[in-house]
């Protein structure tokens, strides 16, 4: 065999090498179904933990400006991923807007606890500061 009729055969076998050893390799871009999610609201910081990709996907919509930025969750008792706070949320979703009721600072919830809001927390000013997929 000739070197040129070697080449196209030696190619093939490389290609092939390569294509079966990414075959098993999983996407380092990935998306993720869970995530912790740090709000900034004034000087004050709230972390929540988001279990579905859809609530992910709204996140990053968020933090990139996206119409529905306001976080809007149900107030539940207990710290949760929420360190710093005696609540956290649950069942959130990403709002273009609320009723003021529910609008203010995490330390206002930490003050009415669960009653603030008619337990809910939807601070018009929060923004998306850091989103870690786990």
């Amino acid at each position: 065999m000739h070197t040129r009729e070697r080449r196209p055969a030696a190619l093939a076998a490389a290609l092939l090498l390569v294509a079966a050893g990414l075959a098993g390799c999983s996407s380092p871009t990935e998306p993720s179904e869970r995530a912790l999610v740090t709000f900034r609201v004034g000087a004050e910081q709230f972390r929540v933990q988001l279990n579905s990709q859809e609530q992910v996907d709204a996140a990053r919509r968020a933090q990139q400006g996206g119409r529905a930025r306001i976080p809007s969750g149900r107030i539940v008792p207990g710290t949760s991923e929420n360190t710093g706070w005696s609540w956290h949320l649950e069942d959130v979703n990403f709002a273009e807007v609320t009723i003021e009721l529910c609008d203010g600072l995490p330390s206002d919830v930490e003050r009415g606890s669960v009653q603030f809001g008619g337990g809910r927390f939807c601070p018009w000013s929060a923004s998306v500061i850091s989103i870690v997929e786990s």
